[in-house]
């Protein structure tokens, strides 16, 4: 009788641990952070043959990985050699820059093609809220007077939720 007991009472602290230890979502890593992404695009035809456009891409990582990753693409043919600076904004707040975006070489074909990371000091918070709301804007600041200022309104493509990659 005592050799049961004893077998039921570990019986019963087995179940957990083993339930934790082979389940779909362990507790000892497979799920310790989520992912989302987001993309977005812009394009603007002027009927001169080649458009300008502006590529957007988030990707965000919380609890034990933390961290945000922006991607952008900006191409401009009628533009290049022209364009003084760009930036990323907020359409809320045209005034305030939210990220500055360096300029490619004259001999790249891009406006302007980088990456920014939270890992890295960049201040991207809030951005994925500006570009989900379809509030994100790049702005290109050129030499030109009769185009001064050209505003890409980027429309958001995917949005994806938070999930958990590694919990199967």
């Amino acid at each position: 009788m005592m050799q049961r007991s004893v077998l039921m009472r570990l019986q019963w602290l087995l179940y957990p641990l083993l339930t934790l230890a082979f389940g779909s979502c362990s507790a000892f890593g497979n799920c310790s952070y989520e992912v989302r992404d987001l993309d977005a695009s812009a394009m603007i035809s002027e009927n001169i043959g080649a458009a300008d456009s502006a590529q957007v891409r988030l990707e965000e990582n919380r609890g034990s990985i933390n961290g945000t990753t922006m991607t952008w693409l900006v191409t401009a043919p009628t533009l290049k050699g022209h364009v003084l600076s760009a930036s990323f904004r907020d359409a809320a707040d045209l005034s305030q820059v939210r990220l500055d975006l360096p300029l490619a070489t004259t001999a790249q074909a891009a406006i302007t093609r980088g990456s920014a990371d939270t890992r890295s000091g960049a201040n991207l918070g809030g951005v994925h809220d500006i570009l989900a709301s379809g509030r994100g804007v790049i702005q290109l600041q050129t030499d030109d007077p009769a185009r001064p200022t050209i505003t890409f309104a980027l429309a958001t493509l995917n949005v994806g939720d938070w999930f958990r990659p590694n919990c199967y």
